[in-house]
């Protein structure tokens, strides 16, 4: 394996590149299709407390079709963690109040400020962690900089080719 020398640092005997330690740190989760929704309420949260959406506006707000089972059942409407659909109005502060599936449509009722307290206070939690993580590897990795490394033949033969290089570039300089 070819390493580069400035993201190397050793964690309990194996090498770990910088990059891949950021990523074990902080890991991009892929986005829900539901994302939209959470933005949207998110939004309408400033300015109102309930709101009434028809099946066929959430549809639009998400791009693309909600599942049969949320036409049929009301329990796909249920304010249950864990559940892509469910996290989307429920990390925002939003809870189903009713569902209607005749008319084919919900109503959403912002949750009281505790909740929200509560949230803002775990994301905060999380992001320290994360950082003081970072901050642990930052700081192995700024140790073992200064520390001396063999070099390996080829890099030493590359220089080498290099300042023959330079010689010769400053001798034509010279005669020129």
């Amino acid at each position: 394996m070819i390493y580069c020398g400035n993201c190397i640092i050793i964690e309990n005997n194996s090498v770990v590149c910088l990059r891949c330690a950021v990523k074990r740190v902080s890991p991009k989760a892929p986005r829900s299709k539901y994302a939209n929704l959470s933005i949207m309420l998110s939004k309408r949260a400033k300015f109102r407390g309930e709101i009434k959406l028809s099946f066929a506006e959430i549809e639009g707000v998400i791009g693309d079709k909600l599942p049969k089972s949320a036409y049929e059942d009301k329990g796909w409407w249920s304010n249950i963690r864990g559940r892509a659909p469910s996290e989307a109005w429920l990390n925002v502060g939003w809870r189903v109040k009713e569902v209607n599936l005749g008319e084919k449509t919900v109503t959403f009722i912002r949750e009281t400020r505790s909740a929200d307290n509560a949230n803002t206070q775990r994301k905060i939690r999380d992001r320290k962690i994360k950082s003081t993580e970072f901050k642990l590897l930052a700081l192995k990795a700024r140790s073992k900089i200064g520390r001396k490394r063999k070099i390996s033949k080829t890099k030493l033969a590359i220089l080498q080719a290099r300042l023959k290089n330079i010689e010769r570039s400053r001798r034509r300089k010279l005669k020129t």
